[in-house]
């Protein structure tokens, strides 16, 4: 969602304002959003935004305990006129709209060109490849999925979710994540994480006025009884993105300060009342549109002790400065550390600024929601396709090695000065005290007349890295397809091919497209990739759900081994080795 992505009609709730410290007890408070461009105009609103900078601490909110979702009938269709009317609001009034600072080529592309072809790899061949949920009547769909011991969950707006058997690709069941109770009148936006330190299941939405719904499952079976939370936000939190991490999970919104907020996971674990704590950043002064993105993790390994969540954004110094970097950009990072017991020393620090190469976020402007061209659809025309240029997208993947920490992420950057799209995807790495820093970063786009963006990157337990995306041009229907690379491969490179998930047929019929992915790794082997997109069979959008892994991650099913390696044998005479076979 984008500048409010997911407003579905009128949002028309009273607020109990006691729900955060900084409110009066008895207030509540009505006003309109600012910034609306649609037919649909939400009757009741947030509270005045605190000031940027300002900790805020949210009261307990009790959660209510749900009805298995088993026990829930198939999700209901509403086949109503699309329910999202491109509503936009502009939570930033100091962006300046008429920033369009043109780059050229980008300086990573002959690092890609470069790379050695690929070596013949299952890597190319997905295990699963198979259609997820179809159109709800709503635009964009927002498609996200994670992968737990035995499940695949996917869910898409408005909002549903599908629980598949993660063996066989068969689904199970779905439902419709409001019909779970408890946070009755949820509206979209939806986020499925897998908490593996814990083996169970966080699904989200956001819900009316500031509310976001929150359920944690009771078991590791996401198709039992769940744990819903409603908080209610100290403003609208659109487009809110989550990472599990040991003391919290951490979230990230677009408020009218980019906003990053931890729920008391312990609490929401064992059912008890949980309470959050919210900051917010400094706006950047080129997009309306911005929210930051908070460190998921994966991997059984867990961050080193006491150590804090970390969110991220990108930072074109050309659009938002600071000038005097005419050869570089930044990503910023920040440190969110939480105390329960002590609110008052949880900090929200910034970083040092992480250099990169030049990027171009001038994707047919800073605030369209077109760009990307289809088939008789012109690039940059006003039915081209979102671009999502103002995030790192959903997910920012950690993982803790041990001898170094990982993050890695991706967002979508002007590849030629000229509004095509391609990937810019990096790792960084910190070891013991040490500062984050750049280990490799590189742009994905083996052709420049084509668009590949919307993309979900993650790493496998050996390092590999995977990166699933859309593509289109005025030749490709919007499509998904998915690179890779080995850890031992040049860096900056995905060279490990290109393949197809599924090649598209149809022209979307809006501009609005995915707001996001979703890249996850299977947590029984810490080597399957799973992946989830929007794609285009007609002109009303599909979901496509596969994993692919690398033969260079795990356990071999057996080893073989003969003693001697080798012997010169004469015709007639025998020889005689040893043989060894290891499971």
């Amino acid at each position: 969602m984008k500048y409010t992505r997911k407003l579905f009609g009128a949002l028309a709730i009273l607020m109990v304002a006691s729900l955060v410290f900084w409110l009066p007890a008895d207030m509540v408070s009505t006003s309109t959003l600012a910034g609306q461009r649609s037919a649909f105009s939400p009757l009741s609103a947030a509270p005045q935004e605190p000031p940027i900078g300002q900790f805020v601490v949210g009261e307990p909110v009790t959660p209510v305990l749900t009805q298995a979702a088993r026990d829930l009938p198939p999700p209901a269709v509403v086949p109503v006129l699309d329910r999202e009317i491109n509503p936009r609001l502009n939570f930033n009034s100091n962006f300046n709209p008429n920033v369009d600072v043109k780059g050229g080529p980008d300086p990573l592309l002959p690092i890609q060109a470069a790379a050695p072809p690929a070596q013949p790899d299952a890597f190319g061949t997905p295990i699963f490849n198979f259609n997820g949920q179809g159109y709800t009547f709503v635009n964009p769909p927002d498609t996200v999925g994670d992968v737990g011991a035995n499940h695949y969950v996917q869910m898409i707006n408005a909002t549903d979710v599908a629980v598949y058997n993660k063996t066989t690709g068969a689904l199970i069941q779905s439902f419709a994540l409001t019909s779970l109770g408890g946070c009755a009148t949820g509206n979209g936006d939806p986020i499925v994480l897998y908490d593996q330190l814990a083996n169970r299941w966080f699904l989200s939405e956001f819900g009316s006025g500031n509310a976001l719904c929150v359920f944690i499952s009771q078991t590791a079976d996401p198709l039992g009884a769940y744990y819903s939370y409603s908080f209610t936000m100290p403003s609208f939190p659109d487009y809110p993105k989550y990472g599990v991490w040991p003391d919290a999970y951490y979230g990230t919104a677009n408020e009218s300060s980019p906003s990053a907020f931890a729920l008391d996971r312990a609490k929401m674990l064992a059912g008890l009342p949980a309470t959050f704590q919210r900051f917010t950043a400094t706006a950047l002064s080129g997009f309306s549109f911005q929210a930051l993105t908070p460190a998921d993790l994966d991997g059984m390994t867990a961050p080193p002790a006491g150590a804090p969540d970390y969110i991220m954004r990108h930072r074109d110094t050309e659009v938002h400065g600071p000038t005097g970097l005419p050869s570089s950009d930044i990503l910023e990072i920040y440190a969110f550390h939480i105390d329960w017991t002590t609110p008052a020393n949880s900090t929200f620090t910034k970083l040092p600024d992480i250099a990169t190469a030049e990027f171009d976020s001038t994707l047919c402007g800073l605030t369209s929601f077109y760009c990307m061209g289809m088939p008789g659809v012109a690039q940059g025309s006003t039915s081209a396709l979102d671009p999502i240029r103002e995030v790192i997208m959903n997910r920012l993947a950690y993982r803790n090695f041990g001898d170094h920490e990982t993050l890695v992420g991706n967002f979508v950057t002007d590849v030629t000065g000229n509004n095509f799209g391609g990937v810019r995807w990096f790792e960084l790495r910190k070891v013991g005290a040490g500062a984050w820093s750049l280990y490799q970063e590189g742009t994905y786009a083996p052709t420049t007349t084509d668009n590949r963006w919307m993309g979900g990157i993650a790493m496998d337990g050996a390092g590999n890295i995977a990166l699933g995306y859309n593509v289109s041009s005025q030749t490709i229907y919007p499509s998904l397809r998915y690179a890779g690379r080995l850890a031992s491969d040049p860096l900056g490179t995905l060279p490990q091919g290109e393949y197809t998930l599924i090649n598209g047929t149809g022209v979307n019929g809006s501009n609005r497209y995915g707001d996001y992915a979703a890249m996850s790794i299977d947590p029984v082997d810490d080597c399957t990739f799973w992946f989830t997109g929007q794609w285009n069979a007609t002109s009303q959008w599909s979901t496509r759900i596969g994993a692919f892994k690398f033969d260079a991650c795990g356990t071999p099913d057996f080893t073989i081994a003969a003693t001697p390696a080798t012997q010169d044998i004469c015709v007639g005479a025998n020889a005689a080795y040893t043989v060894n076979i290891g499971s």
